[in-house]
């Protein structure tokens, strides 16, 4: 986590999540690797983001009030598709038959919570990566 990332380097991260402790973590964690973030506290919050900046990537909890991670990703993919494709999703809720089926018909990667800090970097690495090929 010391050594930024030239590849990190102005790639902006929008983490979306109800949970402040987890958002701060991320944030602290994703800066501290180089990458800017930008935070939101459901769907709705960060449908409003995305309609004024774009992101590189965006890791979304599912479960949030408001608007929860499958109705945000339902609107990015009808609104602006190609953010629905930078989408990562972390949950708690795997345990959620409905959570097994969303994720599985979406086919975006995840993150289990609880989850280190190094898997994060680790799939946002790959994520940002798999982007950077399809351009």
């Amino acid at each position: 986590m010391g050594q930024v990332s030239l590849d990190s380097i102005k790639q902006r991260i929008l983490l979306v999540d109800d949970e402040q402790y987890i958002v701060n973590a991320l944030a602290h964690m994703l800066r501290s690797a180089g990458y800017h973030t930008d935070v939101a506290c459901n769907g709705q919050e960060a449908l409003d983001k995305v309609s004024r900046g774009d992101y590189d990537l965006i890791i979304s909890d599912v479960k949030m009030p408001v608007m929860d991670g499958e109705a945000f990703y339902q609107e990015l993919r009808d609104s602006r598709p190609s953010l629905s494709e930078r989408i990562v999703f972390c949950t708690a809720d795997m345990a959620n038959p409905a959570t097994q089926r969303f994720l599985k018909s979406s086919g975006v990667p995840f993150i289990l919570k609880p989850f280190r800090l190094r898997t994060v970097l680790d799939v946002v690495s790959l994520r940002l990566a798999k982007m950077r090929i399809r351009a």
